[in-house]
């Protein structure tokens, strides 16, 4: 995918999607690492949770966790840019997910600004299963204190179960209004 056409708020998050929905690749990542531009896993150091990432053309990724020791977090991390905001009422995702075992997590909308990150999670968990299940969420931006209209940075992440084994993400997509 050499063609960046995306334009808005979530271009950057939706052309990262768009780039590793092209891919195809099976590794093991650590945290923090880009196993796909704009795209990682973030483990708390005092894990030892392991991860394989797996991705085939036309979907997402499949992630597999091996630990012993879960952590206090561990999440999927989308990375926007600064994705201006502002003159945005809603911004949202829609998420297409299976796992082989049945969990909620969150998803939230982390802010940079100087000193740290401000996170706005979302108001709905979303559900996985061993069917493919379709969620989708928005926040009202006007109503909310926690989502500065600029950022210098800003990730969609999606907060798993410290001791999840599997999940598949099929599709994800970002939008704003």
């Amino acid at each position: 995918m050499e063609h960046n056409l995306d334009f808005g708020a979530e271009a950057q998050a939706n052309h990262s999607l768009a780039v590793l929905r092209a891919q195809s690749f099976e590794k093991t990542v650590s945290g923090g690492e880009r196993f796909s531009p704009g795209v990682f896993i973030s483990i708390d150091p005092e894990s030892d949770t392991k991860v394989t990432a797996t991705s085939r053309p036309g979907e997402l990724v499949d992630l597999s966790f091996t630990t012993r020791r879960p952590g206090r977090w561990l999440s999927l991390n989308i990375e926007m840019g600064n994705c201006n905001l502002t003159g945005r009422d809603i911004a949202g995702f829609m998420a297409k997910v299976q796992s082989e075992a049945t969990m909620t997590f969150r998803v939230c909308l982390r802010s940079g600004h100087e000193g740290g990150f401000q996170d706005a999670f979302f108001g709905k968990r979303v559900i996985s299963y061993a069917a493919p299940s379709t969620h989708a969420d928005l926040m009202k931006l006007e109503e909310r204190d926690d989502v500065p209209a600029q950022a210098p940075w800003r990730e969609l992440m999606l907060f798993l179960p410290p001791d999840v084994r599997q999940i598949s993400l099929k599709d994800l997509a970002l939008f704003g209004v």
